[in-house]
């Protein structure tokens, strides 16, 4: 058995992809175990953990208001039943850990017996926020394969002498497309919001409202569309939004934020469909903000005390993604909307930015790769 363990929304997003495709395309015996994020994976797939989604999203030590959220949240109950359900698995033979060092070291000291340790790290990068020197010996020491999220980062440590293999960035080939179309106009420019999957989407989503009622005022007319996590409440999201003029419809299977003529199309299940339709992406995400780089698509995100992500969170974004993300410092409703229909007016400045989000996370493909790799160490 192949067992694949994340902890993190967009992780467990590549671990759906990854399971499902071994499963499918390969088929090989499959469990999948999320310390957080959500898990969606076919029939025949084995679930061996899904964990209540905590409020940092997997990232306690991102501030002191996430670390206290999640103890709140009763994070550490959560990891001691995911360590026991590690410990009380017999058939894996080899362990693909999608995510960062600290669980690695769960998923190697919990585990039974001598299984193929694969890592995928995800989240840490040479590039942007390189690993501490423990953890590097640590990766060395323990990973019979290691599968970086970036060329710098395979190279690092392939001077190190650690096994490594580059595939590309495998949070860009987990996007699903659907042929859905969400634009209500498609001669019109389309802005993305992507507020996010953890609690402080709440806090998001209000200043995302009046960043694109700045843009209608100056600018006129265009789409709006935002994919919504499986996380966020549609009941909790009317009561925020009424508060500051808007409302919210059922249409079909979307829902439909209005503000007088202002309209913003949201469904659950719809990111991958709308990046496509999309021509300038808002952004307080941060695998999603990575995919639509990785899809050739310029974003705008902002730095807000308020919004409960540090702001070394977005400059690490920044350092990911250069010239294709345009950082705000700070919350200015006028200048952010500004850059907005600045772009939204300039197609070779889009384009411009958009060529090097695909150049710093580049990844088409990654999942087939990745998924044929892992199932042919089995067979040999």
């Amino acid at each position: 058995m192949i067992g694949i363990f994340a902890n993190g929304f967009g992780e467990t997003v590549i671990a759906n992809k990854l399971a499902n495709t071994i499963f499918e395309k390969y088929n090989k015996k499959v469990a999948i175990f999320s310390l957080v994020g959500d898990v969606s994976v076919k029939q025949g797939v084995e679930i061996g953990f899904t964990s209540k989604n905590l409020g940092s999203g997997g990232k306690p030590f991102d501030s002191m208001s996430n670390l206290i959220n999640d103890l709140k949240h009763g994070v550490l109950p959560e990891l001691f039943k995911f360590i026991n359900v590690i410990r009380r698995q017999k058939e894996i033979k080899l362990a693909l850990v999608i995510g960062d060092p600290f669980l690695l070291s769960i998923v190697k000291i919990s585990l039974r017996g001598k299984p193929i340790i694969v890592f995928n790290s995800i989240y840490k990068t040479e590039l942007a926020e390189p690993h501490f020197w423990f953890e590097r010996y640590f990766i060395k020491k323990t990973v019979d394969y290691f599968i970086p999220r970036d060329r710098v980062t395979n190279e690092y440590f392939s001077k190190m002498g650690v096994k490594t293999i580059y595939f590309g960035n495998p949070m860009v080939d987990a996007v699903d497309v659907r042929g859905i179309e969400y634009r209500k106009d498609v001669n019109l420019k389309t802005l993305l919001l992507l507020p996010g999957s953890r609690e402080s989407v709440y806090k998001i989503i209000p200043k995302l409202l009046y960043i694109v009622e700045s843009v209608f005022d100056k600018f006129g007319f265009f789409n709006v569309l935002c994919p919504l996590s499986r996380n966020i409440k549609i009941s909790r999201l009317s009561d925020v939004i009424s508060k500051h003029g808007w409302e919210i419809y059922s249409y079909e299977s979307r829902f439909v934020l209005k503000k007088n003529v202002l309209e913003i199309v949201a469904s659950y299940d719809a990111f991958g469909d709308m990046l496509m339709q999309s021509d300038v992406v808002l952004s307080c995400s941060g695998t999603a903000t990575e995919q639509s780089a990785g899809y050739g698509k310029p974003n705008v995100m902002f730095y807000d005390k308020d919004i409960g992500l540090s702001k070394k969170w977005f400059e690490r974004q920044k350092k990911m993604l250069g010239d294709n993300l345009k950082l705000f410092e700070r919350y200015n409703i006028s200048e952010i909307s500004q850059e907005i229909i600045y772009l939204f007016n300039n197609y070779q400045e889009r384009k411009k930015r958009g060529e090097i989000g695909m150049k710093m996370i580049e990844g088409k493909g990654s999942i087939t790769r990745i998924s044929e790799f892992v199932s042919n160490l089995l067979d040999d």
